[in-house]
């Protein structure tokens, strides 16, 4: 298996250099966001922000992303997505470096608004870019590979952010994190792409019947990321609440689930991307995700707190190996001038999911016990298989 993975690393990027400039911006970039978006709440309450002043700036900012992201697809084919790209980052680093020398929360969420606008252009022009580059005989092993850069940066700044800010001041980190975003432009500007797409209404050549199918696969493919990410956080938002008042762990050790769940999703990537360019993206995703309610219908049959370890990293395990499938799998449904629509639509899909699930989760664990939020979400589990089942080209 370390053979077959180090010979797919080994062609993946001799496809072209573009695969390497682009996971140098994102190495980067993620190492911006990491400075910020992880202790962005303790900042906020160093300038006097109540607890629900936080959730207000981080909502604002996550509702500005969801509005935009499928406006944002369509200026993705429309103008290019390196452009689009460049523009996100360029919004990443301004408004961060307005907010490092911000001492008023009410300002700073404002400048935060922009963080969700930027989120909106840069994720579905990295993925349109990722899936661009690479053949789609290899995409899924790409998009594996590519989701390293978020391991490199989630492993090195949080950490080092949190000690500069405790040692010297918040403006610190904050200014490192904007000059980790102007370097970011660097080798984009160096990244070679066709430019402008081509406009997909001039190229359209369908009647209206059949732009009237085009319908169903963004609708199963938005539905599929909506109720996938919906269902992970029923479990990320309770799981904590569960461990705490159930088995009365310490902070510690719940902080362990999640270092593990990270840990696994980011190893499980490269194999899973690997596997589903062998046998087929949807095969690998549908078999990959059939056990998942079941492991999740386990959840209060066990005693000890490492069998719920053991469960959870399982069921994270297994999500994480379709990650890469799931966004590959656009290049067999999707076409070329649509890429970027389609994955505005996906990325919508899971921010929605996002603002649901914990209300679900919430109620679930209130009305009916606190196994409930773990069994309802392996019920919405099953729910998404049908939709990547179905979903099929229709160009």
């Amino acid at each position: 298996m370390l053979k077959k993975i180090r010979n797919g690393i080994r062609s993946t990027f001799r496809l072209d250099k573009n695969l390497i400039l682009l996971f140098t911006v994102g190495a980067i970039a993620v190492i911006g966001l990491q400075f910020i978006q992880p202790l962005f709440p303790v900042f906020l309450q160093s300038l006097n922000a109540s607890e629900m002043e936080i959730s207000l700036t981080l909502s604002i900012s996550s509702l500005a992303a969801t509005l935009l992201l499928i406006p944002a697809g369509y200026l993705i084919d429309k103008l290019g997505e390196k452009k689009m790209l460049l523009i996100g980052i360029s919004i990443w680093a301004f408004s961060t470096l307005l907010i490092a020398f911000t001492k008023d929360w009410r300002f700073v969420a404002f400048l935060y608004m922009f963080h969700g606008i930027a989120d909106a252009f840069v994720g579905p022009s990295r993925m349109t870019l990722i899936s661009s580059i690479s053949t789609q005989s290899s995409e899924a092993t790409t998009f594996g590979l590519m989701s390293l850069d978020w391991v490199i940066g989630g492993t090195i700044a949080p950490p080092l952010s949190g000690h500069l800010s405790e040692r010297y001041s918040w403006q610190l980190p904050l200014l490192i994190a904007s000059a980790a975003f102007f370097i970011s432009i660097i080798p984009l500007l160096k990244l070679k792409t066709g430019g402008k797409r081509s406009d997909p209404i001039e190229n359209d050549n369908v009647t209206m019947g059949n732009e009237a199918i085009r319908f169903l696969p963004a609708f199963l493919y938005f539905m599929f990321g909506f109720l996938l990410n919906s269902a992970q956080s029923m479990i990320s938002t309770m799981l904590p609440i569960f461990l705490k008042n159930q088995l009365s762990l310490s902070t510690t050790i719940i902080g362990l689930f999640f270092t593990t769940s990270t840990l696994i999703g980011a190893i499980t990537q490269v194999p899973g991307g690997l596997v589903a360019d062998r046998f087929g993206k949807k095969r690998v995703i549908m078999l990959l995700l059939l056990p998942v309610p079941l492991i999740y219908g386990l959840w209060g049959s066990v005693s000890a707190w490492y069998g719920y370890l053991v469960l959870f990293a399982l069921s994270k395990g297994l999500i994480g190996m379709t990650g890469a499938a799931s966004l590959a799998i656009v290049s067999e449904v999707f076409p070329e001038e649509r890429k970027g629509s389609a994955f505005s639509l996906w990325m919508a899909g899971i921010r929605m999911g996002s603002a649901l699930g914990p209300l679900i989760g919430g109620y679930l664990y209130a009305v009916f016990g606190n196994s409930s939020p773990f069994v309802g979400s392996g019920v919405i589990f099953a729910l998404s298989i049908p939709f990547i089942y179905f979903l099929k080209s229709d160009v």
